[in-house]
């Protein structure tokens, strides 16, 4: 019961997911599904999430000043790990890194279940405010430099390619810098570093780096910068694939990047679990199309 369990939570938090990763009957684990067994006592070993109530629900009166209801939470890397992993790679063990922009998200999966999640306070907008801040320039031309520019790894062409950097607080169409894109990578690589690093550590200190085994996916928007790829397998030492969400019918070509896994995920989840959704909430795949044209009515009316 999760009213239970929220019992034993600290007052500052709520219980966002209680997942079962494994049972025992009568003291005997390894059970992966007690039905139809015969015994005493069931136990059951359980991975529970928690976040600061204060964020979520601040979270969720922004979505009722859009005239929207929230039916159900999910954490933003295991809506991720949904929508970018296989079976077999949750089976053998994985890490799926989710690098959003201002947070980067981790889901450990292990013999098929969720077993660990975590979030770490660095993501692409800290990329992009190094930049601004070596290079003096503006926000918005800090992120077109690194979406167009940015990389991880150096090359002996990266001297002789020369980048406009304009100047903060000078007029549109006033002299810029002239900088070398060695000079960019130079920003963006130690950021980078840092960050995974930064999982590493996570995993090592959670007791998960041998768990999660030699597989990572790696997703979200600031995982596109180029190299990062390999940076990641080096520093971690396993195998890196880029994650792609899964498509589901009616859904856009253009939402097909790693930037849009999490939200994807979230329809992956509401799929999943239609069970637990109340049925006014629940779209049908067959209906999927309908329900994107609805969705498009209400941005038209509110924006």
């Amino acid at each position: 019961d999760p009213a239970v369990l929220q019992d034993g939570v600290p007052k500052e938090r709520e219980l966002v997911h209680t997942i079962p990763v494994g049972y025992s009957v009568d003291g005997n684990r390894g059970v992966r599904d007690p039905r139809g067994m015969f015994g005493e006592r069931l136990g059951v070993n359980m991975h529970v999430v928690t976040a600061l109530s204060g964020p979520v629900r601040n979270l969720e009166t922004s979505v009722q000043r859009c005239h929207l209801e929230v039916q159900d939470k999910v954490v933003s890397s295991y809506a991720s790990a949904l929508s970018t992993l296989v079976e077999d790679e949750t089976q053998l063990g994985v890490t799926c890194i989710d690098m959003g922009g201002g947070t980067t998200s981790i889901a450990v999966y292990f013999d098929g279940e969720l077993v660990h999640t975590d979030i770490i306070p660095v993501g692409g907008c800290h990329v992009t405010n190094d930049i601004a801040r070596g290079l003096s320039t503006p926000l918005d031309q800090a992120e077109r430099m690194k979406t167009l520019y940015g990389s991880v790894l150096a090359s002996s062409s990266d001297d002789r390619e020369i980048i406009k950097a304009p100047l903060v607080g000078e007029a549109k169409g006033a002299e810029a810098n002239n900088i070398p894109r060695s000079m960019l990578i130079g920003i963006i690589r130690p950021r980078i570093e840092e960050t995974m690093e930064m999982v590493r550590d996570n995993l090592a200190e959670a007791g998960f780096d041998k768990v999660a085994g030699q597989r990572v996916v790696l997703t979200g928007g600031a995982s596109q910068l180029t190299g990062v790829r390999e940076l990641c397998a080096t520093i971690l030492d396993k195998q890196v694939r880029m994650g792609r969400p899964r498509a589901i019918d009616g859904m856009a070509e253009a939402i097909a990047g790693p930037a849009f896994s999490t939200p994807v995920g979230l329809l992956h989840y509401a799929v999943s679990n239609k069970a637990e959704v109340p049925s006014a909430a629940y779209c049908p795949p067959e209906q999927m199309n309908r329900g994107f044209g609805r969705i498009g009515q209400w941005l038209r009316e509110n924006f």
